[in-house]
């Protein structure tokens, strides 16, 4: 590292073999971090496992299921791809983890791609805006979840290169690039790809310096290229709808985006929110003084077309987006290269790095392990879920001296400063997923509750499921089949058909294990899980109706 940084200092760029091993290295390094200390977190990544295992074990690669019914929630790609992996390697746990890890690795070289055409001469904007990825907390976390916006990151980056490539160098190319785009991003979480890439093209005549008097024809080849794409998701989509029946076909054409899109059923959230948890999504860039100095100090540099071409990728998504009422922190990934543009394209306008920069990053790991620290001791932090008290006060520690080493770390040195922002990213990666979510236990990790299913379904014992069952265990278990899902109403004429069954339920608060005496039982995300069989049921649940309630 100190042989990179000496380099760097003399020529600002790195050579081309060291940056690819530089942001190999490190991308690498928070995957580890990040499997070591987690498994597959319910219920989004497991349910999407799920997907992929029903998938698998019914050979339909036409219609995703989950819980025997057409899963209309997401395009299937991400499904294929887990598919492909198993095909190749076997079924195993670590190929679905690679995917979103390999989307967003090419995110970041594409970026850099982006840049080096944008900025022909000035390269290190490019190996700026990608150090400056793998500095953030955010992206970090969602390059290890098994989700599907790394995917449309990876594509909205692929489609605005094309934009790039065709707009100013005028090769075929670009427009390929777009058509894959479209396809890939269609199929892999729907019509949001639209929105990421047409704002960019919509302004391009704005952003573009390059001389084109064929606007029209442009738009005309973007338009091919988009349609392009559609045709390869229709060539999915008709025969899945047919095969789907009426209310599968309704949803994939129009019900979930419309929805999504309108009118949130889930994550509802106000439109100023993103603005509101700013410091989180944009950790540790927000709390660099020096970076919001480029914001309010003027240069004297007319507006360029790079600076110009991030802006009209970052703002008119991000408006869209604090419009549309469903709102998630990872709805915002794909413009985050945009901002990260923003800040590279201008870091040569920092003149030094004052000494406030090392205090202010230091600031927030100090508070957050004061924070912790003083609900540890106050005991206050059982309040707030199950397995909290299992949170070795030890994070607290790790975070302020972490922070203490931040800030006495100083340099004035940009690009050393740029590395000290990726190992505090590091630092907040490790004891996230080693500090706390390694220590949740079974709460996230379904792997012991998952194993004592598949035993129960061994000796061909039924399996039911009170409430909204979200294929947790499927995989995680290798079920052959998931439990049935049953409602208040069902749960005691299904326990008298099914007199050796056994139930999953979960509880809320505080419930007394040790005289219910069920045949598992453990923490589950804020809650408690157990597993009980049908006289237990009767048991217990009868003469209190208030306690077994589908969650």
């Amino acid at each position: 590292m100190a042989d990179i940084i000496a380099h760097y200092k003399k020529d600002i760029m790195f050579k081309r073999n060291q940056f690819n091993f530089l942001i190999i290295s490190i991308a690498s390094l928070l995957l580890g971090i990040a499997i070591t200390g987690r498994h597959y977190i319910p219920p989004d990544e497991t349910r999407y496992l799920s997907v992929a295992w029903d998938m698998w074990l019914h050979h339909d690669y036409l219609v995703p299921h989950l819980n025997h019914l057409p899963y209309s929630h997401k395009p299937p790609l991400l499904f294929w791809l887990i598919n492909l992996g198993w095909f190749i390697f076997g079924v195993n746990d670590w190929w679905p983890r690679l995917i979103p890890f390999l989307f967003s690795l090419g995110s970041i070289f594409l970026v850099k791609k982006i840049a080096d055409k944008l900025w022909p001469k000035d390269r290190d904007v490019g190996q700026i805006a990608s150090i400056l990825l793998l500095a953030n907390s955010v992206w970090a976390v969602y390059s290890s979840a098994l989700m599907f916006d790394m995917m449309i990151t990876f594509f909205t980056c692929l489609g605005i290169l094309g934009i790039v490539i065709s707009l100013k160098e005028k090769k075929s190319q670009g427009y390929l690039y777009l058509a894959i785009a479209f396809a890939g991003g269609l199929l892999a979480k729907g019509p949001t790809i639209l929105l990421q890439i047409l704002p960019l093209a919509l302004l391009a005549p704005w952003w573009c310096e390059q001389k084109n008097s064929t606007w029209k024809l442009w738009y005309r080849s973007f338009v091919i290229s988009f349609l392009i794409g559609v045709a390869i998701l229709l060539s999915w989509a008709i025969p899945a709808g047919i095969s789907g029946g009426d209310q599968y076909q309704h949803d994939i054409f129009w019900g979930q985006t419309a929805n999504r899109m309108v009118n949130s059923f889930a994550h509802n959230r106000p439109q100023w929110w993103y603005l509101e948890i700013a410091p989180i999504i944009m950790f540790p860039w927000f709390f660099v003084p020096s970076f919001w100095k480029l914001i309010f100090q003027k240069s004297s540099k007319k507006l360029n077309e790079g600076l110009k071409f991030s802006i009209a990728w970052f703002f008119p998504v991000f408006i869209a987006f604090s419009f549309i009422s469903g709102k998630q922190v990872h709805y915002l990934l794909p413009i985050y290269p945009a901002l990260a543009l923003i800040i590279a394209s201008q870091f040569d306008r920092i003149k030094k790095i004052a000494w406030y920069d090392h205090a202010a990053i230091a600031l927030p790991l100090i508070i957050i392990g004061g924070v912790l620290y003083y609900l540890n001791v106050t005991h206050r932090i059982n309040d707030l879920a199950p397995w909290m008290k299992s949170l070795p006060i030890q994070n607290s520690f790790l975070l302020i001296s972490g922070a203490f080493l931040v800030f006495i770390w100083k340099s004035k040195d940009k690009i050393q400063f740029l590395l000290k922002l990726v190992v505090t990213n590091i630092l907040v990666i490790a004891t996230l997923f080693l500090g706390v979510i390694h220590h949740t236990g079974n709460a996230y990790d379904l792997r012991e509750i998952s194993r004592t299913l598949k035993n129960i379904e061994d000796k061909n014992l039924s399996l039911a499921y009170l409430g909204n069952y979200a294929g947790q265990f499927d995989f995680i278990g290798r079920l052959d089949n998931p439990p049935k899902v049953l409602t208040n109403l069902e749960l005691f004429n299904w326990v008298k058909e099914n007199p050796e069954g056994r139930v999953i339920i979960t509880f809320d608060g505080e419930p007394d294990f040790e005289k219910m005496r069920p045949e598992f039982n453990s923490w589950y995300r804020g809650s408690h899980i157990a597993i009980f069989s049908s006289s237990d049921v009767d048991r217990i649940c009868k003469p209190q109706p208030n306690l077994c309630i589908e969650h």
